[in-house]
């Protein structure tokens, strides 16, 4: 089987080229199962910053319908305050008119009650 030295060396160089062979695409089967994996990590990385993406433009359009809604809320606010003001101010005489009315009314009732206890006395 092997007549000469030359026999022996194409055997081993036949049996290294097949051990290197072997090497070589088991290396390059972990080397894609390993890539295939990353492309997943990289595509859920991805689909997470894309949901991050949507529910902080979701968030900036709620604070910016919030932020309008509450100048809307701050103007109203200022409208009736504004109102109130006019309305006292304009009202000022008319309240110590009523303020004079109920006075007397008080008066009248605190004699109409001095009366009946010294009626009953």
């Amino acid at each position: 089987m092997f007549a000469t030295s030359r026999d022996i060396l194409n055997w081993i160089l036949g049996v290294s080229v097949l051990g290197l062979s072997f090497f070589i695409c088991w290396s390059l089967y972990y080397v894609v199962a390993t890539l295939r994996s990353v492309y997943k990590v990289i595509a859920q990385i991805a689909d997470t910053a894309e949901k991050i993406s949507n529910l902080t433009t979701m968030l900036e359009q709620k604070l910016e319908d919030g932020a309008k809604m509450m100048g809307d809320f701050g103007e109203k606010a200022n409208d009736i305050l504004n109102t109130l003001k006019d309305k006292l101010s304009n009202s000022g005489t008319h309240l110590m008119i009523i303020g004079e009315v109920l006075k007397r009314i008080f008066d009248f009732m605190q004699e109409k009650k001095e009366k009946m206890k010294s009626k009953k006395a």
